[in-house]
C-alpha cells in the first residue's frame, strides 16, 4: 500500500464492492512507466551488499514480476519501460540517452519473454545494443513518460512513474537541471502523475537530490497548514532497499496503490461537513469469470437478453415489468421506481451519531468486511484539518465514532464504526498502514441467530490447560495475503506456462497445509500432553463404555432352547430372523424336507412357506 498522501489519491476511482448492497462503477485502468536508470553504476554490485544481482538487474526482475502479476490480477492496466542514461536514444521528443523500450500497452507474454532477455543479458551485450552515459537529464527523463501517457488513447484512473535508481546526486553541480527537474516534478503532480523513487543501496542519500524532486520545498507552508500528523506523513520517504525482496514488496505495494471506490460527504454536526473518500480494504480473490469466444475468430460474444409476450411476441422493456410486495395475503403492486426508491430513506452520505469506548466493540460483531475512509481536500476545503482533529482526538482517548453509512442512491442503510488506525511504517521507513478510520459495519438485531445445543459435554480443566499451551505455542500474527488459494494459483500456472510456450510448471506451494515439523519443533511435548489428557482418555472411556454395552447385551441374549423352541408361533409373530441355523435346519429335517446346499435366507423362507401352507 503506498502513502495515501491528498496529493496522490485525488483522480483515482476504483472497482470495488460494497458487499452486496452495491456495485462500485469504473472509470479507467491505471497506467505505469517503469523508468529504469542505465547508467554503468547500476551494472555493479554495490559495495556493503550481499546480493548477487545487480541493481539493474533486481529493476527487471522486478519490472518482470510486475507484469506477471498485472496480467493475472489487473490484465487492462497498462504497463511502458524507459530506459534513461544509455548512449543510444529512442524517444518521440528527441531527448538524448532516453530510450523508451516498451510504448504504453497491456501487459502481454510478448513483453514478459522481452524482460526475461534482459535478465540473463550481460553487462557487454547490454553495452553493444544500448549503451551507458551519465549525461541524461531527469527533466528530459520524466518530460519523456509524460508524453508515454499523452500518447495513450485510454483514459487512466490512476498514472504513476516509478524511478529505479543507484545514483542519488545525478545532476551535482548543475543547479539548472536540478532546478528544471524540481519543475517537472511539480507539473507531473499538477497532471496527477505520481512520482515514486525506488533507491537502491545502503550509501543512497535521499537528501542530496530525489527529497527535493518528491517534496518541493516550496509546499512546506502548505504543509504546516494540513496538520502536524499528515504533514509528517507527507515528509517520509522510505530507507534505501538492500535486498531483492525489500524492493519487490515496494514495488507492488506501489503499483497496486488503492483506488477510491466513492465519495461521501461526513456530517459531524449541523453546518460542520468533511468530504472523505471511501476504499476497499480486503477483496476475496475469485477464478475469473468463463467467456464466450466465436470459435472463427476467438472474438468474444456478447449476449443480449429480450423478453417477449407469449401472445402476441411483442418486445417487453423493463419499464413495462411491474413488481409487488406480499403483505398478509394481498400483493401490493409496485412500478420500477417505487421498488428501486422503496429504500432510500435517507440520502447518500454519512450522519456522525455519537462516540462509544474502544471497549464497547466485540468481534462477534464482525460480519462483513470493514472500509477505510480518508479525506478528500479536493472535494472540500478543510476537510482534511477537520478529519485529522476527529482522528487524533478518538486516539487520544481510546474512542471509537458511530454513524450512519448510506453509500449512495438506492442502497440499504448501514450502521458502523469508525475505529482509527494510526500510521504503521516497516523497518525501512516505508508506509504499511495510512492514517485515518477503518469502518466497520455493525450488524442488525436480525443479523444475529440462535443455535440450540441439545447435548454436550465439557472439558475438564486439566484438558483446557494443556489446550491452552499448545495455542500460546503454535499462535502467530496471520495475515490473509501470506495464504495464496492453491487452486488459484495453479489455474494461472497452468496459463502462464500456455503463454510462455513453457514445458514444465512452477510449483506452487500450499501454505495452506499445516507445517508438521514445524509444529512439532514448537510445540512437541505440549502437543503430546494434550493428546494423553483429551484423545488418550477419551479412547479409554469409548473402550469402557463398549465393553459395558458388550456385556449388557451379552446378558440380555436370550438362549433358544432347541427342545422346547415353539418354531411356528415365531414364524407367525414375523420372529422368524431370530431362528438360528441349527434350528431351522432340525425343524425342516423333523419333516422330511430337503436342506442341503440351502442357507439361512432359503431355509427361513422355506419354514415359512411350510408354516403359512
Amino acid at each position: 500500500m503506498d502513502d495515501w498522501n491528498l496529493d496522490r489519491l485525488g483522480e483515482e476511482s476504483g472497482d470495488e464492492d460494497e458487499g452486496t448492497d452495491v456495485t462500485w462503477s469504473f472509470s479507467g485502468n491505471t497506467g505505469t512507466v517503469f523508468l529504469i536508470d542505465a547508467a554503468k553504476e547500476m551494472f555493479d554490485r554495490l559495495p556493503g551488499e550481499e546480493e548477487e544481482d545487480t541493481p539493474f538487474t533486481r529493476a527487471i526482475k522486478a519490472v518482470h514480476a510486475s507484469m506477471m502479476r498485472k496480467a493475472i490480477s489487473k490484465p487492462y492496466d497498462l504497463m511502458a519501460v524507459v530506459f534513461f542514461n544509455t548512449r543510444e536514444a529512442k524517444n518521440p521528443l528527441g531527448y538524448s540517452s532516453v530510450y523508451v523500450l516498451q510504448e504504453l500497452q497491456r501487459p502481454s507474454a510478448e513483453n514478459v519473454l522481452a524482460m526475461e532477455e534482459f535478465i540473463d543479458m550481460k553487462d557487454s551485450q547490454f553495452e553493444t545494443k544500448f549503451g551507458h552515459s551519465i549525461t541524461a537529464s531527469i527533466h528530459d527523463s520524466l518530460r519523456t513518460c509524460q508524453s508515454v501517457f499523452n500518447t495513450s488513447e485510454k483514459r487512466h484512473a490512476g498514472r504513476s512513474i516509478l524511478l529505479f535508481t543507484c545514483r542519488d546526486d545525478p545532476h551535482a553541480g548543475d543547479d539548472q537541471r536540478r532546478r528544471q527537474a524540481v519543475t517537472k516534478a511539480k507539473d507531473l503532480k499538477e497532471s496527477s502523475i505520481a512520482l515514486e523513487i525506488l533507491h537502491m543501496g545502503t550509501s543512497f542519500d535521499v537528501t542530496k537530490f530525489y527529497k527535493d524532486l518528491i517534496l518541493p520545498d516550496d509546499t512546506e507552508e502548505e504543509e504546516q497548514q494540513q496538520g502536524e500528523e499528515l504533514t509528517r506523513e507527507r515528509r517520509t520517504l522510505a530507507n534505501p532497499t538492500t535486498r531483492f525482496e525489500e524492493l519487490m514488496k515496494r514495488v507492488s505495494q506501489l503499483e497496486n496503490k488503492q483506488r477510491v471506490a466513492g465519495k461521501l460527504v461526513f456530517t459531524l454536526a449541523p453546518g460542520v461537513t468533511v468530504a472523505v473518500g471511501i476504499y476497499s480494504v480486503v477483496k476475496k480473490s475469485r477464478k475469473p469469470t468463463k467467456k464466450r469466444l466465436w470459435k472463427n475468430t476467438n472474438q468474444e460474444l456478447k449476449s443480449i437478453h429480450k423478453d417477449y409476450l407469449m401472445d402476441t411476441g411483442e418486445l417487453v422493456s423493463r419499464s413495462d415489468y411491474e413488481y409487488y410486495q406480499k403483505y398478509g395475503n394481498r400483493k401490493i403492486g409496485l412500478t420500477m421506481d417505487e421498488a428501486q426508491n422503496i429504500g432510500n430513506v435517507y440520502k447518500p452520505g454519512m450522519q456522525l451519531l455519537g462516540f462509544k469506548p474502544f471497549s464497547w466493540l466485540k468481534n462477534i460483531y464482525y460480519y462483513k468486511e470493514a472500509k477505510f475512509i480518508y479525506p478528500k481536500e479536493e472535494m472540500l476545503k478543510g476537510s482534511t484539518k477537520v478529519f485529522t482533529a476527529l482522528l487524533e482526538r478518538c486516539q487520544a482517548r481510546n474512542m471509537i465514532a458511530l454513524v450512519r453509512l448510506v453509500v449512495r442512491q438506492r442502497t440499504s442503510v448501514a450502521l458502523a464504526a469508525l475505529v482509527p488506525q494510526k500510521e504503521v511504517l516497516d523497518e525501512t521507513n516505508a508506509q504499511m498502514f495510512p492514517p485515518g478510520f477503518l469502518v466497520y459495519h455493525l450488524p442488525f438485531a436480525d443479523n444475529f441467530g440462535t443455535v440450540e445445543i441439545k447435548s454436550r459435554s465439557r472439558a475438564k480443566e486439566r484438558q483446557v490447560d494443556a489446550a491452552k499451551r499448545v495455542i500460546k505455542k503454535l499462535q502467530f500474527e496471520y495475515q490473509p495475503e501470506n495464504f495464496d488459494n492453491p487452486d488459484i494459483e495453479t489455474m494461472w500456472e497452468i496459463i502462464k506456462a500456455l503463454a510462455l510456450n513453457r514445458s514444465q510448471l512452477e510449483p506452487v506451494v500450499d501454505y495452506t497445509v499445516p507445517n508438521n515439523e514445524q509444529m512439532e519443533k514448537r510445540a512437541g511435548p505440549q502437543l503430546r500432553e494434550f493428546d494423553r489428557l483429551v484423545f488418550t482418555s477419551t479412547v479409554s472411556q469409548s473402550a469402557k463404555i463398549q465393553s459395558a454395552t458388550s456385556a449388557l447385551l451379552a446378558s440380555k441374549r436370550v438362549k433358544i432352547d432347541n427342545d422346547n423352541l415353539d418354531v411356528e408361533t415365531m414364524v407367525r409373530r414375523g420372529q422368524a430372523q431370530q431362528l438360528t441355523v441349527p434350528v431351522l435346519k432340525s425343524w425342516l429335517t423333523a419333516r422330511g424336507m430337503s436342506i442341503t446346499g440351502k442357507k439361512k435366507a432359503e431355509l427361513m423362507q422355506a419354514v415359512i412357506d411350510a408354516v403359512c401352507a
